[in-house]
């Protein structure tokens, strides 16, 4: 009778490519009720991660968890924006949602212009701006912020706090790859965290989550005496998803399609992604791929073999660019990443200025991530270090 079955498809019981709903993570949940509590509390946070370690997925949780009543929430990704004008707009549409009328109309503009603001929107728009300043027009003027995306953005942060204050309710920033506010995209990085500190630092009903994936620059960022952002809330370091924990979410996942795990297939899976989040969950999806396409609902040690495999092969051309994208950044980088990938000291046969320039490089376009240990490094991605141990010939 199971054969018959409608099977589940691999990609809905391990996804691999955005952030996860809070039901559905494996782990981690000490780590979105501490954040969730300090957030309560109005204690600002830091969350800096590599990229696809579950980041995003933890940061979210926690605001979904302050949203719903208890407090007025606000998300932005700076990977999903590309501009400051598009920073100030989306900020300041997501703070009016937070309204319900002012929700309506926001969805309203969105999806028909400024041409419905007559009547009785125009009237709701005129008192809203009033009580509320000029992000107002940020959020109902769509294209507006384009004029003077500066003064847009300062207007879409000084609304948080009235609109919390008006309210009596605690409102929760959570700006999700901060580091990325340095970039050229953003115009002068500087001014803007400065300025941006100068307005939330006065904002008392305004608590921030900043997260990002590029660890140093957010370190940077938040423990440089010369940075605008320095001593502005304190880091949470995400906690690793036990081996336990993983056992027990991944047999549940298989279960949903009527799957049974051996023990030895799943130490496979488990031992080969190396505790990555998605390293771990990819394996699983193509494991899963592959006894469906057996017709099986048995993931032995062959199936969970034929995963790896499957995610190597999935992940082979974005291995490929990453490696190109290495060769552009210098002999150096490509010496450190050797070493790396055929677990040797970063620093051997290389000079030290050269060996730190390259690891910087390394670690600001997210292929490492300093370790726990003065001096430590390592590849981010288990799969890509698998990827270039076989390619890459040994220093």
């Amino acid at each position: 009778m199971i054969a018959s079955m409608v099977r589940v498809a691999s990609r809905a019981l391990f996804p691999t490519d955005e952030p996860l709903p809070a039901e559905r993570m494996i782990g981690r949940g000490d780590d979105v009720d501490e954040l969730a509590a300090q957030l309560r509390g109005g204690i600002h946070r830091i969350v800096a991660a590599p990229r696809r370690t579950g980041k995003s997925t933890v940061c979210r949780a926690a605001i979904a968890r302050l949203g719903g009543g208890s407090a007025y929430t606000v998300s932005v990704s700076l990977f999903e924006l590309t501009s400051t004008a598009s920073l100030a707009e989306r900020m300041a549409q997501l703070t009016l949602a937070n309204r319900g009328p002012l929700a309506r109309l926001v969805e309203r503009v969105r999806a028909g212009g400024e041409a419905v603001l007559k009547g009785a929107a125009l009237t709701l728009s005129v008192k809203a701006t009033a009580e509320l300043g000029d992000g107002v027009e940020v959020a109902l003027r769509p294209g507006s912020a384009a004029s003077d995306p500066h003064a847009a953005l300062l207007g879409a942060l000084r609304m948080l706090e009235r609109i919390a204050e008006r309210d009596s309710r605690p409102l929760v920033l959570f700006i999700d790859e901060l580091q990325e506010i340095t970039d050229g995209d953003y115009g002068d990085g500087h001014r803007i965290l400065k300025e941006l500190r100068e307005i939330l630092a006065s904002s008392p009903h305004v608590t921030c989550l900043f997260a990002g994936s590029v660890e140093h620059l957010m370190r940077e960022l938040f423990t440089n005496r010369q940075r605008a952002l320095y001593g502005f809330g304190g880091f949470h370091d995400l906690t690793p998803i036990t081996e336990r924990e993983w056992n027990d979410g991944l047999t549940a996942r298989f279960g949903e399609d009527h799957v049974r795990v051996d023990p030895d297939a799943l130490e496979r899976i488990l031992t080969a992604g190396r505790g990555h989040p998605r390293c771990t969950m990819l394996i699983a999806q193509q494991a899963h791929v592959a006894i469906v396409e057996e017709g099986s609902h048995h993931l032995d040690l062959a199936a969970a073999e034929r995963g790896y495999r499957g995610a190597l092969a999935a992940e082979r051309a974005r291995h490929a660019d990453g490696l190109l994208d290495v060769r552009r950044l210098g002999p150096g980088a490509l010496r450190v990443l050797t070493n790396l990938a055929h677990e040797t000291p970063p620093y051997r046969n290389l000079e030290a200025k050269a060996a730190r320039r390259a690891l910087d490089a390394l670690a600001t376009a997210g292929i490492v991530n300093r370790g726990t240990r003065r001096g430590e490094w390592a590849i981010t991605d288990p799969l890509f270090v698998d990827y270039l141990s076989a390619t890459l010939p040994s220093p």
